[in-house]
């Protein structure tokens, strides 16, 4: 049985935070590959004011290339050139042969059984969490008994330090030229400026 992570997001840009979950991710679950997904138009959020996903593919790509032979930065959910559902997402790279487990931050979790074909995703696919530094572990454990209860999902709560950074702030940050060198890595921070990406 093939062990293949999912790691879906925006991505907008791709900062630390990203990178240790993915680290995390593999220590944790030790998949044969790990995908990390850009999504096209997120459907549970709001664009980013002049977002390019190409973009934003291409900084994932830059971010990820020397973290671990093991992440495969994918344009799949890009190439759809509409709103991405992890759902779908889930059914292509699933098999007899594969199991998946797809891994999230907080905010998330908390709102997964609202996603698009919920069901299917429990289905699919384990759920690994990495919970941000101030998450409401109360509202975490309720959640998950809950997937458990009603989806008979497999949830993980990866137990791993992480960034906290909102991709919010950070964004707002570069706007104001504000130092950003202990969150994004120094080749995106320079994809960004020759880009001229989120200035306003």
């Amino acid at each position: 049985m093939k062990r293949i992570g999912i790691y879906g997001g925006t991505f907008a840009p791709v900062h630390m935070g990203h990178i240790r979950a993915a680290e995390a991710f593999l220590e944790f679950w030790q998949p044969e590959l790990l995908y990390v997904i850009p999504t096209c138009l997120p459907p549970h959020k709001q664009a980013v004011k002049g977002d390019d996903p190409f973009h934003r593919l291409a900084m994932t790509r830059e971010a990820f290339a020397s973290v671990s032979d093991r992440i495969v930065v994918s344009d799949y959910e890009i190439r759809g050139g509409s709103c991405s559902y992890t759902a779908l997402t889930m059914a292509h790279f699933s098999g007899a042969d594969v199991k998946l487990c797809f891994l999230c931050g907080t905010d998330m979790f908390l709102t997964l059984d609202t996603w698009f074909r919920a069901e299917d995703i429990f289905t699919l696919a384990e759920i690994a969490l990495i919970r941000r530094e101030n998450a409401d572990d109360e509202a975490i454990l309720i959640k998950k008994a809950e997937y458990e209860q009603v989806y008979g999902a497999k949830i993980h709560l990866i137990d791993a330090p992480v960034y906290e950074i909102s991709s919010t702030e950070l964004r707002r940050k570069i706007a104001d030229g504000e130092d950003t060198e202990s969150l994004i890595l120094p080749e995106i921070a320079d994809y960004i400026r020759r880009n001229r990406l989120y200035t306003e």
